[in-house]
């Protein structure tokens, strides 16, 4: 199984809540834990995933900050107009450490486009690093 949610595999991030020209939600595909998007301050964000084709997902995998409860739902329609939920709310601590690393695993789903809520933050603003999920194309 492999990342199929990362932009070397065709996935996009097609739309969120909130914008940044310094921190795209692009940032959360390209692979690298350095750069990020940022939410505007507001409960909640979210954002939507597209896959370039019908993928099949077992696991996801975040690295957030300041994120209190995220859920997330799937579409396997050929436009993102009908989500179901695949999983959530959960709520990540907050360890005082920052870096959030949380990891869902659940019964193999086939999904086009995958949307993310973030319910509610430890802070004003949340930070997603890296969201991976894995699976097969």
């Amino acid at each position: 199984m492999s990342n199929v949610a990362s932009s070397s595999e065709g996935a996009k991030a097609i739309s969120a809540t909130s914008s940044d020209t310094r921190f795209p939600i692009s940032n959360i595909l390209d692979g690298d834990a350095k750069t990020c998007w940022i939410t505007t301050g507001l409960f909640p964000q979210e954002f939507i995933i597209s896959f370039p084709d019908l993928v099949s997902i077992m696991r996801i995998r975040t690295q957030t900050r300041n994120v209190k409860s995220i859920a997330v739902e799937y579409c396997d329609q050929r436009q993102p107009t009908s989500f179901e939920a695949l999983y959530g709310p959960v709520e990540i601590q907050d360890e005082g450490t920052g870096l959030q690393i949380e990891s869902q695993q659940f019964k193999q789903t086939k999904c086009r486009f995958l949307r993310v809520k973030i319910l509610s933050g430890w802070h004003d603003f949340a930070v997603v690093y890296k969201f991976e999920a894995e699976g097969a194309m």
